[in-house]
């Protein structure tokens, strides 16, 4: 769908957005594409998204857990030595809450 915006005033109803004459659109549509307009579309990616793109592909290759920090802290909890620190979880939880909201 194409959207004309450059015709758009100032307090138009919403209810005319989007809607163009049939002409309109094809000379929009035409304008993107060049003078040959094509059924196939294409995407462009720049080098900065490029690269967003390989670091999230690495990142999925990660293990979502790092077994050196889970595995001592399984053993605790099975053995019943797992103490919790709860001044400390309370601090961090403030800490969260008052950089999430600024405060």
């Amino acid at each position: 769908m194409v959207l004309d915006v450059r015709s758009l005033v100032p307090g138009q109803s919403n209810a005319l957005i989007g809607k163009t004459s049939k002409s309109k659109k094809k000379k929009a549509t035409s304008s993107l594409l060049g003078d040959a307009p094509s059924d196939q579309d294409s995407v462009s990616i720049t080098g900065q998204a490029s690269q967003i793109s390989q670091l999230i592909d690495q990142m999925k290759a990660q293990p979502a857990l790092d077994p050196d920090r889970v595995s001592p802290v399984k053993d605790k909890l099975s053995k019943g030595q797992y103490k919790i620190k709860y001044q400390q979880v309370a601090d961090k939880m403030l800490d969260f809450e008052s950089s999430y909201y600024g405060y």
